[in-house]
């Protein structure tokens, strides 16, 4: 009869074990999901305001076009172009 009583406690014994590990586990996942859903929120939230920060500040195109061939070209105005357009 003793020996069934250690096979019974030894059973309790590991099951309650396992069930500590098994709800560590749930946990650890828990925490990790819950961790990325709220990066996602973070990375959502920064390209809509990359996005509303290109609506209200567009791009200004430069009207200085740079062509070698042109006899007329003036390299004092197509540098000051594009270091405006660099400062902005």
């Amino acid at each position: 009869m003793s020996t069934l009583n250690v096979f019974r406690y030894s059973a309790l014994v590991a099951g309650i074990l396992y069930g500590f590990t098994h709800d560590l586990t749930l946990k650890a996942e828990a925490a990790k999901k819950k961790e990325e859903v709220e990066y996602q929120k973070k990375v959502k939230l920064i390209a809509e305001a990359k996005a509303e920060y290109k609506k209200l500040h567009p791009v200004a195109q430069s009207s200085t076009k740079f062509d070698l061939e042109d006899p007329n070209l003036d390299f004092g105005k197509v540098v000051e172009s594009y270091i405006t357009s660099l400062d902005n």
